[in-house]
């Protein structure tokens, strides 16, 4: 099922977020009783990680809170359990904490659910058509529970992000600017229930009733928590509009340096004699100027290219760590499709075919980043552009001829396309 969100939702983000440094609440955007995703969507994504080799498969991780309390011994045993989901979330959490009230947190959730994935990325892609694209994409957060308050107390929110609640209770959201808590709270850090000032808080909050289908705006900076009473599902989606610098410092460089300053280099530097001036200085600053030039030249060109593909392929959701981790490796796990003239295939939600021609590939091939992978394919007798157009639009497309069908084939080893 696919889901058409206008980006007319966003028209007067402007006003109403005064600017998109204020909460608003969008009601009723998420259209659960039309089949998109809700809480039991979750749950079923939830108990699929018991399975060990799915589980590895992906960068999704649990955390389990009773009450204030992070249970972390409970997680290191969470998947040895035997996933009795019969009876829903709610009864497997409560036997396993031995709680009536948990907090159960997922990150990365999406990697675990196609339709979690595919619907979530269908309501994102209209705020970035509105707003922009953020740096890092998102994830989906879920919070999962019947907790009285947000485990992590009153706290401050570093991302701007998208509370999409599913129910089926109703959340309580409060809100305070960071002016505001600061005049109650003691200093900036989270303020917790024992704490004096935790009741003040509630007499200056912003109140927020979130019902099932309900999106909170939630800005950066905004001090927030959520209590209810019954069992509720919300999926946060952070937009990772982090700064440039922690973009550089903890993506970039480390790339560009394991490219051009392998640590295990081999060769050895000369003994440096100790009279006169630093010895030095030349030799590695003559090393760290060609160096960079290399990578204005050529490298972080090439970087960039493969990073800001390989994101919007993947319909936005953030690189999973096995890809990040070589961003010029192909990492196509798939196995080929094994495709007859006239065969149909499909491209799978939430990917997006991107083409790059002229990247790393001969004047022949082009390159093709799906799901935040890439493949060099042959391009010889392919319209590629219109292939490309076709699946973007998750038409189907027919392997014509041989050439078609080769370079389907090499596109299937994504694990993005399926057969009809």
């Amino acid at each position: 099922m696919s889901f058409t969100f206008s980006s007319d939702i966003w028209g007067d983000f402007d006003d109403q977020t005064k600017d998109g440094i204020a909460p608003y609440l969008f009601e009723g955007v998420l259209p659960l009783s039309d089949g998109f995703a809700g809480f039991r969507e979750v749950e079923k994504a939830f108990f699929s990680l018991f399975d060990e080799q799915r589980r590895a498969e992906t960068d999704c991780r649990a955390r389990i809170y009773v009450g204030e309390d992070r249970r972390d011994d409970l997680v290191e045993e969470l998947y040895a359990q035997t996933p009795r989901n019969a009876g829903g979330l709610v009864e497997f959490m409560q036997e396993y904490t031995g709680a009536p009230r948990f907090s159960l947190v997922l990150n990365n959730l999406e990697q675990a659910s196609a339709r979690l994935a595919a619907d979530f990325s269908d309501f994102a892609q209209s705020f970035f058509s509105a707003r922009g694209f953020p740096i890092g994409g998102t994830e989906q957060a879920v919070f999962c529970g019947n907790y009285s308050g947000t485990a992590f107390g009153v706290h401050e929110g570093f991302e701007h992000a998208l509370l999409c609640h599913l129910g089926p209770g109703v959340k309580n959201f409060y809100c305070w600017s960071r002016e505001a808590y600061l005049s109650i709270a003691d200093g900036r850090e989270p303020t917790f229930s024992n704490a004096p000032a935790f009741d003040r808080l509630f007499d200056n909050a912003e109140l927020f009733v979130l019902k099932p289908g309900d999106v909170l705006y939630l800005p950066a900076a905004v001090y927030h928590i959520g209590r209810q009473n019954e069992y509720s599902v919300s999926v946060a989606l952070p937009l990772y509009t982090y700064p440039y610098t922690r973009f550089v410092s903890r993506a970039v460089l480390p790339a560009l340096c394991d490219l051009s300053l392998p640590f295990d280099q081999e060769g050895m530097s000369p003994f440096l004699p100790l009279n006169g001036k630093n010895p030095f200085a030349a030799p590695i600053t003559d090393l760290l100027h060609s160096t960079c030039d290399q990578w204005f030249t050529r490298e972080l060109p090439r970087f960039l290219s493969y990073y800001w593909n390989r994101l919007r392929s993947n319909g936005g959701w953030d690189l999973p760590q096995r890809l990040a981790a070589d961003m010029f490796a192909d990492c196509n796990n798939a196995p080929a499709f094994d495709l007859s003239p006239g065969q149909s295939v499909r491209l799978l939600k939430p990917y997006a075919p991107i083409v790059e021609p002229d990247l790393d590939c001969a004047a022949t091939q082009t390159r093709v980043f799906l799901a935040a992978r890439s493949v060099v394919a042959d391009a010889q007798d392919v319209d590629v552009e219109r292939i490309c157009g076709q699946l973007g639009r998750h038409e189907p497309v027919a392997a014509a001829t041989h050439a078609e069908i080769a370079f389907l084939q090499e596109l299937s080893r994504t694990g993005a396309l399926e057969r009809i």
